[in-house]
């Protein structure tokens, strides 16, 4: 038997030997019951037994028994336990050790995690860095938090990336202030406290090692401290000069009400309290800081004043607060109503692609995610394929590569998505705490051998939660795989697909569009050109894969549109064919529909979702290319037939708002 596996088996907790661990426990002055519940503000206010919850849940949570063991010295001093999942306390009490188990007067086995959130500081951000880097106190994790950074800023954080105490992620879009980085710092930190630094100020050598010395002696739960006036010049504030030391007083819950006390660059809370209650709130562009330590002191929160100097604070004419300081009567006021509510906590979401190149299901996934992100969550796409994302317009989730991404991005998932059969494989390798599948078609139809086939459908019988965009997928789950599937709606941004301008003036024919790949043959492009080619009309071809072959007569033809740039195209023309012969949800119809085209389709998987025929489309059989010919032609004779479908199709494309998708995927998901 190995020495682990004896570890093991001595000192793991069966439920045999529960009771008599508690009792152990519970004899021991190591824990100590009073200061467990006054450390941990989530235990405060909750009828435990101290050693019952230790034992089950406190050590593997990293919560401390009391302040006379430290497991993090212990697991330290003996590596070996941490990998064996034992109770620290508990093995310490059966070796026979009855003593402290601590180093006196010292606290380096504590983790601290600093938050920098950056948007575009170079310099003024390296002197930031540094001042984090460079502490007294070094047991640290450093987050950088970017956020739609432009490139001189990003090239300043990509000095730091070899350094193991850096961790880096980043936004492709600003968010406009410092809650959203801010809060993706909190989520992502690791330590027993959490220290704020903005990203134009300088801390001093001794600030973390003050403030964890405060919080581990005073019984505090936020501790912060006096600063040093940093002025430039480009600002001047009565009665402040460069220098000078600012002093912030004690506070309990009756002074913040009124004020903020706290420099936020000065800060270390304990991460314990920020899950228990909440992270900062966005609604709160301004006074963000102050409502979240009026919130921590509403519910009990102790607050710590250090008399020295932690931070130099630099005040300029780019403060982010000027933005906002004329108004600070509303943003008092929404802070003295937002305190009482309990803030967000964010939950970490990962979809998972195949590739993001341009692709009607890569957008549908991208909307999805931009809205969870927008609503408070974390989100970001990872990508097994390195494609271009531009054609996107206006992505706010970050996107990363399997091949090149940190492996710290992908720990803490909560939900993680696969969002195609090749996506599978990854999903299940990968940690979360939810699995998900988002189906969105029968992928088994898009290859034909039938290993593949066999691995599609193996993948449909996974112990995942399973979604999907139209009926008949979530019968097909059900039916043939017994998986239940929540049904999340695709929908269509009606803000983007509206009526443009033509590209060009209208002639006297009428102009028909095709839509598709050409080089995939499922996509039925040829089908199409081939019902209108010998009509009387113009023919435009849009294509994200795929040249018109050279005898095609195409009036004008489209590749790799920007998806932002289809409603221009829709717009230039009169009538829409689509006689795709595999669909998921079948999206461009819509989109046509919104945007005033009269519309013609084959019959095929998810026409059924929002087409009628003769009601707001003309619907022909799958393949049909005589039949697609005889509908377009009679929407270009017919004037009254082809305005009659046009109304009919707004009034459809009005009645699929993204809102009624995103509800359910809401409540899929889970609050902030």
């Amino acid at each position: 038997m190995s020495i682990l596996s004896a570890v093991i088996g001595r000192y793991a907790t069966t439920d045999q030997t529960i009771e008599a661990d508690i009792s152990l426990l519970r004899k021991s002055p190591l824990l100590d019951p009073v200061w467990y519940r006054e450390s941990y503000i989530d235990l405060r206010e909750t009828p435990i037994d101290v050693a019952r919850h230790y034992l089950l849940y406190g050590a593997k949570e990293g919560r401390r028994p009391g302040p006379l063991f430290d497991p993090e010295l212990y697991f330290a001093r003996n590596p070996e336990l941490r990998k064996a999942d034992v109770n620290p306390l508990l093995h310490y009490i059966k070796s026979g050790a009855t003593g402290p188990f601590v180093e006196e007067k010292r606290f380096d086995s504590i983790l601290v995690s600093v938050i920098i959130p950056i948007y575009n500081r170079t310099w003024e951000l390296r002197e930031a860095i540094e001042s984090i880097l460079s502490q007294d106190y070094q047991n640290l994790e450093l987050l950088l938090i970017l956020d739609g950074s432009p490139r001189e800023t990003r090239e300043v954080v990509d000095q730091y990336r070899s350094d193991g105490r850096v961790r880096i992620f980043s936004f492709p879009t600003p968010s406009g202030n410092a809650v959203r980085p801010r809060n993706k710092g909190i989520l992502e930190a690791k330590g027993r406290y959490v220290a704020f630094l903005d990203s134009d100020d300088v801390a001093l050598p001794h600030r973390l090692s003050l403030s964890i010395r405060e919080l581990e002696s005073g019984g505090a739960d936020v501790v912060y401290g006096a600063w040093i006036v940093a002025l430039d010049g480009s600002r001047d504030i009565e009665g402040i000069h460069d220098g000078q030391l600012i002093k912030s007083p004690p506070c309990d819950f009756e002074m913040l009400r009124d004020l903020c006390v706290p420099s936020q660059s000065t800060v270390m809370v304990r991460k314990s309290a920020l899950d228990a209650y909440g992270y900062l709130k966005s609604v709160m562009q301004y006074r963000e800081d102050h409502e979240l330590w009026a919130r921590l002191a509403l519910n009990g929160c102790k607050f710590s004043s250090i008399d020295q100097p932690l931070t130099r604070i630099r005040l300029h004419d780019g403060n982010n607060e000027r933005a906002f300081k004329g108004n600070d009567r509303h943003w008092a006021r929404l802070m003295k109503r937002e305190y009482h509510v309990c803030g967000p906590r964010p939950k970490k979401i990962c979809f998972v692609l195949p590739g993001v190149g341009i692709s009607g299901g890569v957008a549908v996934v991208f909307k999805h995610a931009s809205m969870l992100l927008a609503f408070g969550h974390d989100v970001m796409v990872l990508s097994m394929y390195p494609n271009e994302v531009e054609w996107y317009h206006g992505l706010t989730v970050p996107v990363y590569y399997i091949d090149s991404i940190d492996d710290y991005v992908l720990e803490g998932i909560d939900l993680l998505f696969a969002t195609g059969w090749q996506t599978v494989d990854l999903v299940e390798k990968i940690a979360s705490k939810r699995k998900l599948y988002f189906v969105q078609s029968d992928e088994r139809r898009f290859v034909d051998d039938t290993e593949t086939k066999s691995k599609i459908s193996d993948g449909y019988r996974k112990d995942f939660e399973y979604l999907t965009e139209a009926h008949w997928i979530a019968r097909l789950l059900k039916d043939e795989f017994g998986r239940n599937a929540t049904y999340v709606p695709n929908g269509l941004d009606q803000s983007m697909f509206v009526d443009e301008t033509a590209l060009e003036p209208r002639g006297p024919r009428k102009r028909i569009l095709l839509e598709g790949p050409i080089c995939i043959p499922f996509k039925g492009m040829a089908d199409a050109y081939a019902a209108v080619e010998n009509l009387d009309c113009e023919i435009w071809v849009v294509s994200s894969a795929g040249l018109p072959p050279e005898d095609w007569k195409v009036d004008r033809f489209f590749t790799q549109v920007p998806f932002g740039e289809m409603a221009k195209i829709y717009s230039s023309c009169d009538i829409f064919l689509k006689m795709s012969r595999i669909e998921g949800f079948f999206g461009p119809p819509l989109e046509a529909m919104s945007c005033g085209c009269a519309v013609v389709v084959g019959k095929v998987t998810g026409w059924e979702e929002y087409i009628a025929h003769d009601i707001n489309a003309l619907v022909v059989e799958q393949g049909d290319v005589a039949g697609a010919r005889a509908a377009v032609a009679s929407l270009i004779d017919d004037e009254d037939l082809r305005i009659r479908l046009i109304k009919e199709g707004r009034d459809t494309a009005r009645e699929w708002s993204w809102n009624v998708s995103f509800e359910r995927m809401k409540e899929l998901v889970g609050p902030v």
